[in-house]
């Protein structure tokens, strides 16, 4: 299964984090002070 989106520029792409339990997958995107250049980052999921 693959799935992509676009991430927000206020996005803090450093602090991503994702998790599946119970079937479920959360990521969690916090926001930062300021925008950043947009890049691709892969996420690991525990």
């Amino acid at each position: 299964f693959v799935r992509s989106f676009r991430v927000p520029d206020d996005a803090d792409q450093n602090a991503v984090k994702a998790e599946f339990k119970d079937g479920m997958l959360n990521v969690t995107l916090p926001k930062t002070q300021k925008a950043e250049e947009a890049k691709a980052i892969n996420v690991p999921v525990s």
